[in-house]
């Protein structure tokens, strides 16, 4: 029965190391903003799409930069929880109740960062005239929920784009 659950554990595990590992691999040399010279797609539609008055750039660089500031250390964090879990997995005689917990302060920290990211988006959204605010509104929920202008029925019933 014990060497039943170390197999699973070190499969998982294994599991477990490969996704991050394919999951960094992709984001360094495949993902579209893998060019650290590249703003990410929301930054680039504020800039280039909202048509901005200099007192509104301005104050939108200091809202994102002190976002990408938080978002560094964030990142860091939640990195290292997930190798916390992942060597409190590889122990053999691992704890049930840690792995939890480890996994419930992983969740607080990407909820937090969520939090972040949307407080900064509704601190950029107060700085908007009526017209820009529902420009923003428009090209945000195009990029989260994968809206485009000819979507017919049939995509919008497999869940957009992304699919």
């Amino acid at each position: 029965m014990n060497n039943k659950w170390l197999k699973i554990l070190l499969a998982a595990s294994l599991a477990l190391n490969l996704a991050f590992i394919g999951s960094f691999i992709y984001q360094k040399f495949f993902s579209p903003h893998s060019n650290h010279d590249e703003k990410p797609r929301t930054i680039q539609f504020i800039d280039t799409e909202l048509q901005l008055n200099p007192a509104q750039k301005e104050e939108v660089k200091k809202i994102v930069k002190a976002f990408e500031l938080n978002l560094v250390g964030y990142k860091q964090k939640i990195l290292d929880q997930r190798i916390a879990i992942i060597e409190a997995m590889s122990d053999p005689d691992f704890n049930l109740q840690t792995i939890e917990e480890k996994t419930t302060q992983l969740n607080k920290l990407e909820s937090e960062l969520n939090l972040l990211f949307v407080d900064t988006l509704i601190q950029v959204n107060a700085l908007l005239d009526p017209g820009q605010r529902l420009n923003f509104l428009y090209k945000l929920s195009k990029q989260w929920f994968n809206i485009s202008p000819g979507q017919g029925k049939d995509k919008a019933a497999k869940g957009g784009n992304h699919e």
